[in-house]
């Protein structure tokens, strides 16, 4: 079984983090990595369009190897 992990990071209005963990396996090595690929675009489609001050992802694998990264901030001060 290969498995990855996404890693959610949101901060929110008050400064404050919270984070969601997603996994990805399959006993396909090549099918894991696109299933983690996967869920990965999936929380940065979310991200993308948040309204939250920042929202990232991480994309790593089961030994903590970091794969793929990516932060939106929003400007989410009152117009």
């Amino acid at each position: 079984m290969t498995q990855f992990y996404v890693l959610e990071i949101q901060q929110y209005a008050n400064g404050e983090y919270g984070h969601i963990v997603h996994f990805a396996a399959d006993e396909n090595p090549d099918k894991a990595r696109n299933k983690g690929d996967a869920k990965y675009y999936e929380v940065l489609s979310a991200a993308a369009l948040s309204e939250l001050p920042s929202h990232s992802a991480v994309l790593i694998a089961s030994d903590g190897t970091p794969i793929m990264e990516k932060c939106y901030t929003h400007n989410t001060e009152a117009v």
